[in-house]
């Protein structure tokens, strides 16, 4: 089965709960599509989140999860967003 028919699992836990205060606290795979989902188009362009983007379709066909919460952090920390 090709990577792109592969079922995605938007239900995988993050090894590390992420709280962005006042804004959510990300658990899931799902809860990380979600932010994406509202990041506005300028963001959206830039090479940090579509890598992050990348890893999140990859960790939801089965692959490293580690890798998108390290990456994800390391992108909130250099726009200077408060996570926990």
């Amino acid at each position: 089965m090709s990577a792109s028919r592969k079922h995605l699992d938007w239900s995988r836990k993050l090894p590390r709960t992420l709280t962005i205060p006042t804004v959510m606290t990300l658990r899931t795979l799902a809860d990380v599509r979600t932010l994406m989902s509202h990041l506005p188009a300028d963001r959206k362009r830039m090479d940090t989140w579509k890598l992050v983007e990348r890893q999140l379709k990859t960790a939801a066909a089965g692959g490293d999860i580690d890798q998108l919460a390290m990456t994800l952090r390391l992108v909130l920390f250099l726009e200077h967003v408060d996570c926990r």
